[in-house]
């Protein structure tokens, strides 16, 4: 019983650290994104659209959901394309949230099984 406390620790441990590169991943493929709902008349015209919201950064790995080039390091998506395509765009605060929740767990859980196996071997010993 010891010992699987002292693995379930050792996994902890690692999912804490495996969550660094995770989280380093997604903030490399980040941009910072503007949504934009274009009009039936907005091509004709030369329209870019509606922006919706403002600019933040998401993960959208579909190059076709981008419209035109980025302007001031801001790009524009095409929300309809969004709708129509699925591929659903994954803010970045949602990646940093999620990141530091399971470092929070694996590190609550890491020290609480460490310390009841550690108890346990001192206990037999």
């Amino acid at each position: 019983m010891k010992k699987l406390f002292l693995a379930i620790a050792v996994l902890c441990l690692l999912g804490f650290i495996a969550t660094f590169p995770v989280q380093s991943s997604f903030r490399g493929k980040a941009k910072l994104i503007q949504r934009v709902e274009k009009s039936a008349g907005s091509d004709l015209f030369g329209d870019e659209g509606t922006p919706i919201g403002e600019p933040t950064e998401y993960v959208i790995e579909d190059p076709k959901a981008f419209i035109g080039e980025p302007a001031n390091g801001v790009y524009k998506v095409d929300e309809s394309y969004l709708k129509q395509n699925d591929p659903h765009p994954l803010q970045l605060k949602t990646v940093d949230f999620f990141a530091s929740s399971f470092r929070i767990g694996f590190g609550i859980a890491g020290v609480v099984a460490g310390l009841v196996g550690w108890r346990m071997r001192r206990r037999s010993a």
